[in-house]
């Protein structure tokens, strides 16, 4: 049985992002709505009382309410093993890079109940205990307070482990905080809606539960011009294409924010403020990159598990001069996603020639 439940568990860290919003899903095709911000609801305590909701394992997956949901452990040794490699990119030393590193939490840490508090860690803590083992230039964004004020809107998936772009904006929010931005407000933002979207969780389990609580994919049409590109491993190669993969549907739909997960792609936009940001990012950072196009004139996104080119070099010939890493809680103290973010700085590098 603990076989078992490391496999899948392995199963879902693997996992990429073409899986994966609480609006109810709309039937039939894609819908276009304005929709305005949800009033907020502050939320101080992380255990929340209990209820008559039982929550029940299904292999790697909690299934509780009617939701699937990971269930948070890790260590701290991991954990300052990410904080590790956060910091060898800061003792870089490339010039005029400011450097910001975002850790998210996952959704049952807004759904504890008093009698499941042992079964998981306090992501709050353990995101902190982070950022305490990391140089002190390193600008630490914790968004777990500003997503807890919104825990009763749609900020996680029912059947997908990943953020809906609700989460994904309220992190955006703290972000901008933290680097001295004004975010948007969603009052007037226009939106599309991927309908009966059955994620991950889904799929692992084939949970009538889950099947009979489908998920919706908003994502948001932003005012400002965009022109977005796919790269490649070679620095300066791009090629025009679409920020949202219109095409993405069902079991696909979380795959619309950014198409997918592209090994590097580049966002430009109408801001001329000489603020350029690369993201380095496994799948939670595609639903938050599109939010940064409103306040960047440059918005690079580069998957850490999948780029190949020279990743400093592609730094500075894009002249970018900000820094962000994004990954959920479990990718930050799991050694394959470390070691991915470490080789990254060292892809492309051109190896001594033989004596």
């Amino acid at each position: 049985m603990k076989i078992q439940l490391f496999l899948l568990s392995g199963i879902i860290l693997l996992a990429s992002c073409n899986n994966s919003g609480k609006d109810k899903p709309s039937a039939g095709k894609d819908s276009t709505t304005h929709k305005k911000d949800s009033v907020a609801v502050v939320v101080e305590n992380r255990i929340l009382p209990d209820d008559s909701d039982v929550g029940v394992r299904k292999g790697a997956v909690f299934i509780y309410k009617n939701r699937g949901f990971e269930l948070f452990s890790g260590g701290e040794s991991m954990g300052k093993a990410y904080a590790n490699v956060i910091n060898m990119y800061n003792r870089l030393h490339i010039p005029g890079l400011k450097i910001y590193n975002m850790v998210v939490p996952n959704g049952f840490e807004f759904e504890v109940r008093a009698k499941y508090q042992k079964l998981v860690k306090p992501a709050k803590e353990s995101i902190n205990a982070i950022y305490a083992a990391e140089d002190p230039e390193i600008i630490k964004v914790n968004p777990v307070d500003e997503i807890r004020k919104h825990r009763t809107e749609y900020i996680y998936f029912n059947t997908d482990h990943h953020w809906t772009s609700l989460g994904a904006y309220y992190a955006y929010k703290t972000f901008c905080t933290a680097a001295g931005l004004t975010p948007i407000t969603l009052d007037s933002i226009p939106s599309k809606v991927k309908p009966n979207f059955l994620g991950f969780f889904y799929r692992l389990t084939k949970s009538a539960v889950l099947r009979s609580n489908p998920d919706s994919v908003r994502y948001y049409l932003f005012p400002d011009t965009v022109n977005f590109f796919i790269g490649s491993s070679v620095i300066g190669s791009w090629s025009p294409s679409h920020m949202y993969a219109e095409q993405a549907s069902g079991d696909n739909s979380y795959s619309v924010f950014l198409q997918g997960d592209l090994p590097i792609c580049k966002m430009e936009t109408q801001h001329k403020n000489g603020r350029r940001i690369a993201i380095v990012k496994e799948s939670y950072g595609n639903a938050l990159a599109p939010f940064l196009t409103n306040n960047y004139e440059k918005v690079i996104v580069v998957d850490q598990r999948s780029y190949k080119g020279n990743f400093i070099d592609m730094l500075k010939a894009e002249r970018i001069n900000e820094l962000l890493f994004v990954n959920n809680i479990f990718a930050a103290h799991t050694q394959f996603h470390i070691d991915d973010i470490k080789n990254l700085a060292f892809k492309g590098e051109k190896k001594p020639a033989k004596k």
